[in-house]
């Protein structure tokens, strides 16, 4: 029998029960894999793949004595300018994964799209091409998007290869000045999706467990004149080891 595949830690603390105190206890398991970051030091960790970005002062920036320490993921002054960060292609929904994921938005957030949780790529400009229609860049991933091309709703998407589902409903809205506690956690091809401690989202059968996933953020700018700086402040990812 395998290892379950651990819940989000986010409020546990404050929190009742048998899950809250497992789940407290997995990431210090030899049992479990974690990579964790909170962005402290005087430079970035080697080991991550090439930050995406595109467009004129679009960046992915580590500046040392941030404080509270955080990465920029800056979109740049390009009309559909964008920065994203991934972790690396290590994980699977066949595994079990779970990543939490600490962002906070900038003074002004029109004219902007954010994208958090895990993509079958950490290339690509965007997992989420269209949050309205919807279509997709990605083939399997499983995001919090938000997009004011369409409007202020922050919402849930993952894919199967290639087959989207929405959750518009997750009565998330972006917001300036705003720090977002996400989490996904992903089940063979079952998602759930959770915001501030909260279940927001639950997709069944809606990504494909084998496809290789990493934790990714993302934004990106929609209107030229106007840079957009979004904030990761900490994030973590988690697997059974065997």
């Amino acid at each position: 029998m395998g290892l379950r595949v651990p819940y989000p830690t986010d409020g546990k603390i404050d929190q009742f029960g048998f899950r809250r105190e497992v789940d407290l206890w997995a990431p210090s398991s030899f049992d479990y894999d974690v990579f964790e970051d909170k962005f402290w030091g005087d430079a970035l960790l080697g080991e991550y793949p090439a930050a995406k970005t595109n467009g004129t002062s679009a960046a992915v920036t580590f500046t040392e004595h941030n404080e509270n320490a955080y990465l920029d993921l800056v979109t740049g002054t390009s009309d559909n300018g964008y920065a994203g960060q991934g972790m690396g292609l290590q994980f699977t929904g066949d595994r079990g994964c779970m990543s939490e994921f600490i962002v906070r938005t900038p003074a002004a957030v029109t004219t902007m799209k954010i994208e958090v949780g895990f993509s079958d790529a950490d290339d690509d400009a965007g997992a989420v091409n269209v949050k309205a229609t919807p279509n997709a860049t990605a083939t399997d991933y499983a995001v919090f998007v938000a997009d004011t091309d369409d409007d202020t709703v922050i919402a849930f998407h993952s894919a199967k290869g290639g087959t989207i589902t929405a959750t518009e409903s997750t009565g998330l809205t972006i917001a300036a000045n705003t720090t977002y506690r996400f989490a996904v956690r992903v089940e063979g091809d079952n998602v759930t999706a959770f915001c501030n401690g909260t279940v927001v989202a639950e997709h069944s059968d809606a990504i494909e467990g084998g496809s290789k996933l990493t934790p990714w953020v993302f934004t990106q700018a929609r209107t030229g004149s106007a840079s957009r700086t979004l904030q990761l402040h900490k994030w973590r990812v988690i697997q059974p080891a065997y």
